[in-house]
């Protein structure tokens, strides 16, 4: 048994692994399929960095949170946007680049790591993800939908 509060080192290092939040377990599991399929908002948040991107949404007619990680994230057209976002924060990395900003309309924070060495830009920028990629979360109980 291994404790550790940075997540990197729990990914590399272990082969399962347990995600507790204040005294309770999140989730266990290999690190993949923890970073994979989060539990909850709680998992989704704390591994991966930058976070999972956790947006308000309505689905099928109840309050959801809408999880995409920002690697999964690309800029397209706007007529294929999926999510407009207001960019006000550029970080390039070399191999990538990050991108932060707000949801359109929404004082929602995102990330975006773009891949390659995109020219980014602050202002507008659509985004789009696949549908395979997104995970949804109960709004209340911060649970995982699907």
């Amino acid at each position: 048994l291994y404790v550790t509060h940075d997540q990197v080192e729990a990914m590399t290092l272990a082969q399962r692994m347990v995600v507790m939040n204040a005294g309770r377990v999140e989730q266990i599991g290999a690190p993949l399929e923890v970073y994979a399929r989060p539990a909850s908002t709680f998992v989704a948040a704390f591994i991966g960095s930058p976070p999972m991107n956790l947006i308000p949404r309505e689905r099928d007619g109840r309050r959801v949170l809408l999880g995409i990680r920002p690697e999964h994230l690309e800029p397209c057209a706007v007529a294929e946007a999926m999510l407009n976002a207001d960019i006000d924060l550029i970080e390039p990395l070399g191999a990538d680049t990050l991108v932060y900003g707000h949801l359109d309309g929404q004082g929602t924070r995102i990330a975006a790591r773009l891949h390659g060495s995109a020219t980014a830009r602050a202002g507008r920028l659509p985004l789009r993800y696949r549908p395979d990629d997104a995970h949804y979360f109960d709004a209340a109980s911060g649970t995982r939908l699907a």
